[in-house]
């Protein structure tokens, strides 16, 4: 099912401002579409059930970018230690 058809015209709206808010916490070197899409997803998530006001939408999509950075990060650190594979 289509976002579109999800959500209304104003939720969509705060879902994309939300989105917006959340990738300008990511560093350039983590701006890329498999990014935005795993906050986005986590937006959708978030806004299917849980809230869909602004403050809760961004919220959601703060912790994802946490999330990604924190599992990117930890995959580097452990491959500089040699700790992976």
């Amino acid at each position: 099912m289509l976002i579109a058809e999800q959500f209304n015209e104003r939720t969509i709206a705060r879902m994309d401002t939300a989105l917006e808010r959340a990738c300008m916490t990511l560093p350039e070197a983590f701006l890329s579409h498999s990014a935005r899409t795993f906050v986005a997803a986590r937006i959708v998530e978030c806004a299917k059930s849980n809230t869909q006001t602004l403050d809760g939408l961004t919220e959601a999509g703060k912790r994802a970018v946490v999330e990604l950075l924190t599992r990117e990060w930890g995959a580097i650190f452990a491959d500089d230690q040699g700790l992976s594979g």
